[in-house]
């Protein structure tokens, strides 16, 4: 391992004493596993990871054209909130709010079962349609992450993000996706577009 040097113009010295100035790769002094350039002088910012190096293959292959990077778990995910939007616009929000009001005038008790008597079923049907739609986002967060480990991306955008917001999911898969590869940003605009209209 090659000490750091202290100050520009010192001399590396590796494990067996061996004293050397010229420029070249070396273990990074930091101690990871990787190689830092030395330029003679000093250390600069240039990193090489020499086990990505042996494997060019895998390297060229995230930047391939072919590599598929948009699967149907993404497309279920950027999809879902349409469904709900289908149902609500199908939904009688007029009717249900002028039911809903009269029926708080010429309440009493104001007990639980009398405000659920108030609710119209339509309600309870959006309502759990809505929570199957996040519960079905949730997992297919976790399956489109896992595919894309499958597919040799390196620490994709993680699925647990969901939880917090699944455009938030989206938007996280889309950018660490594009910085891999060098495309994935079209769930990014669908899901803008969907939640546009």
């Amino acid at each position: 391992m090659l000490a750091a040097p202290e100050r520009q113009g010192a001399l590396v010295t590796d494990t067996a004493g061996t004293i050397s100035t010229q420029a070249g790769w070396y273990p990074d002094p930091s101690g990871a596993a990787r190689q830092r350039w030395w330029d003679g002088a000093r250390w600069t910012e240039h990193l090489h990871d020499p086990a990505a190096a042996n494997n060019p293959a895998a390297r060229a292959s995230l930047r391939d054209s072919a590599m598929p990077v948009y699967s149907a778990s993404i497309w279920m995910i950027v999809g879902l909130p349409l469904l709900s939007l289908f149902a609500l616009v199908a939904f009688d929000l007029t009717g249900f709010l002028i039911g809903f009001t009269s029926g708080l005038s010429t309440m009493v008790d104001l007990s639980v079962t009398s405000w659920l008597a108030l609710l119209n079923p339509d309600f309870y049907f959006l309502y759990a349609l809505a929570l199957a739609a996040r519960i079905a986002s949730l997992i297919f967060a976790y399956v489109d992450w896992r595919g894309l480990l499958s597919d040799g991306i390196d620490r994709p955008f993680h699925w647990a993000w969901s939880f917090l917001s699944v455009e938030l999911y989206v938007l996280g898969r889309s950018i660490v996706v594009r910085r891999r590869v060098g495309r994935g940003l079209l769930p990014i605009g669908v899901m803008g577009c969907c939640s546009g209209s």
